[in-house]
C-alpha cells in the first residue's frame, strides 16, 4: 500500500518536525510505502525561509548577506532543511494548491495530520489541501490526530468543512476537546488518538537523536512564546538548584544561561531533552518528549494552545506537572515522574488503539462500520448473541458470517416492520447484568470429591453435579455446547447423563446456537426445567430474548477469556487432516493427565484412524493465538461482562491462582471459582455441594489472576485476519506464535 501524509512538514520548529517523522516511521514499521506530500504554501514557508523569493544571483548575494548579519538564521534554516531532505520520503513540490490539485500522485491512502492542520489561523482560514480536496475518488481520506487549536471550530467555516469531511473514510483528531465540534460537522464517528510522536518507544527515536555537547548538568527550558512567568519560573529553579539553562529562543534571557538551541536540528533537541535534569516548558511537544525520555518537567500552559497541553496531562494522570505561576511553586516533587512503570503502560494502551485506529483506516476494516440491523450498533460491539435474530416477530433478521469468520446481524429490509424488538433485544443496550443482594455473591473454591469426574472436567467439575442434578432429581433438560458431527461446536440439548457428556470440557470456538433460545422457550412453557451452560454474552441474550424470569430456568454462566473465530478453528482442523492423513473427530483442548496447570496440559486430537496426537496446549499454535488473543472476535475487547458484572445464576471457571492463595486446595488436577449470584444459584448450590470439596473465597482474591477486564484488542490479530485464505493457517499461526511449537 502507498500512503501519503500531508501536514505542517516544513515549519520549521522541533514538533512539526518530529512528529511527520513519527508518522512517516510508524507507516514504513507496518510495511507500509509512506511519503510526505511535499505541500509547502507561502503562509508557511515565509515564516522560516530567510531567502524565500530570491533565485539565482539574487539568492546567493542573499545568503552572502546572511552568514554575515545573521548567521544564526540561515544555520537554523539550513539545518532543518537538511534534516527534512535527508528523513522525509518527499513527494512533488507543491507551493499551491492548484499545483496539488492538478497532481496525480497515485496513492492508495492519504492521511492529514498530525499537528494543528484544522486550525484556522494557522492555515489562513480554510485551506482545502489540508482537508483533503484535492483527493480524487477512489483512495482513503484518513484525518490521523489532527488539532483545531481550540474548542470550538469557527463558524465562517463550517459549511466548507462540512462539505470536506463528507468524503473522509476515518477521522480521528488529537484533543479531547476537538472531538464534539469536529463530530458536529462530519455526522459520523470521530476517535481521539495519541499525537505521532507518542506511538513511538524512546528506542526508535535513536535513528535521528544526536548527543548534545554541553558537558554540565542544565536545565532545558523550552518555551514556545515569549512568557514572563515562564522566566520567572525558570530563573527561580536555577537559583535554587545552581544549575545553569539551556533554552530555544536567540537571544539571552535568562541570568544562568550557558547555550540556545535556536539552529540546532530535531535530533539535538531529543538529546537535550533526555539529558537534561529537569525541563520547564509551554510547549506540547516539549511535554510529550519529557514523557517519553521521562525527565522531570513541569508544563506552564500556552496562552492560545495549552488545551492540547493539558487534554495530554489528563489522559496519562500526569496534569499534576501543571503550573499556572511561579508563585505555585512549592516543591520539586512537581517535577517528578510518579510510578513510571505506570506511565509506560498508561502509554501503551493509548498507543495501541492509536495505533489500531490507524491501521484500521488503512486497511478500510469494517469494525466501524454500524451492523446491518436496526439495533445500530457498531460492528465491533456486536457479540453474535443472536438475541436480535431470533426475537425478530417476521424473521426479518439473518445472522451471516463475515471474512473472519464470525456471524453478524442483517436485516431483509423488504420483511422489516419496523417494530423495534430487536433494538430492545440488544444486549449492548440493555445488558442483563445482575444487581446484587445482600450477601451476594458468595464465592468457593471447589473440587469435585471424585477424582475420575474430575480428571475429565476441565477445572473442578463442577458442571457434571449441576447436569446431574437438573437431569436426575429435576428431571429437566441441559444445554450446553459439544462437537456436531463435522467437529463444528454448536450449542445443543440433552435430556439424559450420556448426552451431557458431550458437553465437558472447554471449547474454545464461538458456537453456532441458532435456533437454541426458542427451543428453550418451549420447553420453559411446557414446565420443564432447563439448565442453561454458556458464555456471558449468550446467557444474557438468552434472558433478554425471553424478557421475563422463568422460576424453572437456571442459568450457568462460564467465565470467558475470548471467543476464537469457527473459520480458523474449521481451517486448523482441515490442517491437521491434510498432515496427519485423517480426519478429526475430537479434540481436548485441555487434558490434564500431564497436570490441570496451563503449561503443563495437553491437547490430545484424535483422528479417525483411531490414532491420537498429544501436544503441549500452551506452545500450540492454535491454542497460543488465543491464549494471545489474536483471533477473538472483536467484541471480546469491548465485553461488559467480567469482574463483577455478571449474568448467570452461577459463573463457573477455573480459579486460577489457587495454588499461591490456598495450596491445601492445589492438586494440580483442578480447582473451580464459583461465585454465586443470586437465590436461584443458593438453591443449586446447596443441592450439589456435598459432592466437593470447597473452601469461602471473595471476589478481589478470586479474580487475581482470573479474567477481569476486557481482552485487549492485539494489533497482531489485524494482520492474522488480513493474511486468512491466503496463507496456509498452520503457518500464519506459528508465524505469531511467541514460543515457536506446533
Amino acid at each position: 500500500m502507498k500512503a501519503g501524509v500531508i501536514t505542517f512538514h516544513s515549519a520549521h520548529n522541533f514538533g512539526a518536525t518530529l512528529q511527520t517523522w513519527a508518522l512517516q516511521k510508524v507507516l514504513k514499521n507496518y510495511k507500509i510505502e509512506a511519503s510526505v506530500i511535499n505541500y509547502h504554501p507561502s503562509i508557511i514557508d515565509d515564516l522560516y525561509n530567510p531567502l524565500k523569493g530570491k533565485y539565482g544571483l539574487e539568492k546567493s548575494i542573499a545568503k552572502l548577506k546572511l552568514r554575515y548579519k545573521n548567521p544564526r538564521s540561515l544555520q537554523r534554516y539550513q539545518n532543518y532543511i537538511s534534516f527534512i531532505k535527508k528523513n522525509f520520503n518527499l513527494l512533488g513540490d507543491f507551493s499551491t494548491y492548484e499545483e496539488l490539485k492538478t497532481a496525480d500522485l497515485g496513492l492508495d491512502a492519504y492521511i492529514v495530520g498530525s499537528d494543528q492542520v484544522w486550525n484556522s489561523e494557522h492555515i489562513g482560514g480554510f485551506d482545502p489541501a489540508y482537508f483533503l480536496d484535492f483527493v480524487k475518488p477512489g483512495p482513503l481520506k484518513i484525518s490521523y490526530a489532527a488539532s483545531i487549536g481550540r474548542d470550538y471550530i469557527l463558524p465562517v467555516y463550517h459549511d466548507q468543512i462540512k462539505n470536506s469531511l463528507k468524503s473522509f473514510t476515518s477521522i480521528s483528531v488529537r484533543e479531547k476537546s476537538a472531538k464534539k465540534p469536529v463530530k458536529a460537522l462530519a455526522k459520523k464517528e470521530v476517535d481521539v488518538v495519541l499525537d505521532p510522536t507518542l506511538l513511538l518507544p524512546r528506542e526508535e527515536y535513536e535513528e535521528i537523536k544526536t548527543n548534545p555537547k554541553i558537558k554540565e548538568k542544565y536545565i532545558f527550558v523550552y518555551m514556545m512564546e515569549n512568557n514572563p512567568d515562564v522566566i520567572a519560573f525558570a530563573n527561580k529553579v536555577s537559583t535554587a538548584t545552581g544549575l545553569p539553562i539551556v533554552q530555544r529562543r536567540p537571544n539571552k534571557i535568562f541570568k544562568n544561561e550557558i547555550a540556545s538551541c535556536y539552529t540546532s536540528a530535531p535530533g539535538d533537541f531529543l538529546g537535550l531533552i533526555e539529558n537534561a535534569e529537569y525541563v520547564i516548558t509551554n510547549s506540547f511537544h516539549g511535554t510529550v518528549f519529557s514523557i517519553i525520555y521521562e525527565t522531570p518537567f513541569v508544563s506552564m500552559l500556552h496562552s492560545n494552545t495549552g488545551s492540547r497541553t493539558v487534554d495530554l496531562l489528563k489522559s496519562l494522570n500526569l496534569d499534576s506537572h501543571l503550573l499556572n505561576s511561579a508563585s505555585d511553586f512549592t516543591d520539586f516533587s512537581l517535577f517528578r515522574i510518579e510510578n513510571p512503570e505506570k506511565l509506560r503502560k498508561r502509554i501503551l494502551d493509548l498507543r495501541q488503539s492509536s495505533l489500531l485506529f490507524l491501521l484500521d483506516a488503512l486497511r478500510n476494516n469494517d469494525r466501524q462500520k454500524v451492523v446491518a440491523c436496526p439495533t445500530q450498533i457498531k460492528k465491533h460491539e456486536c457479540y453474535g448473541c443472536y438475541a436480535c435474530k431470533e426475537i425478530c416477530p417476521v424473521n426479518a433478521i439473518v445472522m451471516e458470517e463475515d471474512k473472519e469468520g464470525f456471524r453478524y446481524p442483517v436485516v431483509d429490509e423488504d420483511k422489516c416492520i419496523d417494530c423495534g424488538a430487536c433494538n430492545k433485544a440488544c444486549i449492548r443496550k440493555t445488558n442483563k447484568i445482575i444487581e446484587y443482594k445482600e450477601n451476594y455473591p458468595k464465592v468457593y473454591s471447589v473440587m469435585n470429591k471424585q477424582e475420575e469426574v474430575r480428571m475429565k472436567s476441565s477445572s473442578g467439575a463442577i458442571f457434571p453435579e449441576l447436569a446431574r442434578y437438573v437431569i436426575e432429581q429435576k428431571k429437566g433438560y441441559v444445554v450446553g455446547v459439544k462437537y456436531d458431527k463435522d467437529m463444528k461446536v454448536v450449542s445443543s440439548i440433552a435430556d439424559n447423563m450420556e448426552e451431557v457428556k458431550a458437553f465437558y470440557g472447554s471449547k474454545y470456538v464461538k458456537s453456532d446456537f441458532e435456533g437454541i433460545y426458542p427451543r428453550i422457550k418451549q420447553l420453559l412453557n411446557e414446565n420443564q426445567t432447563v439448565l442453561y451452560s454458556g458464555l456471558p454474552c449468550e446467557c444474557a441474550a438468552l434472558r433478554s430474548y425471553l424478557k421475563k424470569d422463568y422460576e424453572n430456568l437456571l442459568i450457568c454462566e462460564i467465565l470467558c477469556h475470548a471467543a476464537p473465530s469457527p473459520k480458523i478453528f474449521a481451517q486448523y482442523l482441515d490442517y491437521l487432516k491434510n498432515k496427519y492423513k485423517s480426519r478429526v473427530v475430537n479434540l481436548t483442548f485441555r487434558n490434564k493427565n500431564t497436570g490441570w496447570l496451563i503449561h503443563k496440559c495437553s491437547m490430545i486430537i484424535e483422528f479417525e484412524n483411531g490414532k491420537n496426537l498429544t501436544v503441549n496446549s500452551r506452545k500450540n499454535n492454535y491454542f497460543r493465538a488465543f491464549l494471545n488473543d489474536f483471533i477473538s472476535r472483536p467484541s471480546c475487547s469491548s465485553c461488559e461482562y467480567t469482574y463483577k458484572n455478571r449474568v448467570g445464576d452461577i459463573t463457573i471457571g477455573d480459579f486460577w491462582g489457587i495454588k499461591d492463595i490456598d495450596p491445601s486446595m492445589f492438586d494440580d488436577k483442578g480447582v473451580s471459582l464459583i461465585t454465586i449470584n443470586d437465590e436461584k444459584g443458593s438453591i443449586m448450590w446447596d443441592n450439589i455441594k456435598e459432592n466437593f470439596t470447597y473452601k469461602e473465597s471473595d471476589m478481589t482474591t478470586a479474580f487475581k489472576k482470573n479474567h477481569n477486564k476486557p481482552s485487549p484488542f492485539k494489533l497482531e490479530r489485524m494482520d492474522i485476519f488480513d493474511r486468512l485464505d491466503k496463507d496456509p493457517i498452520d503457518n500464519l499461526l506459528y508465524e505469531y506464535n511467541d514460543l515457536k511449537s506446533k
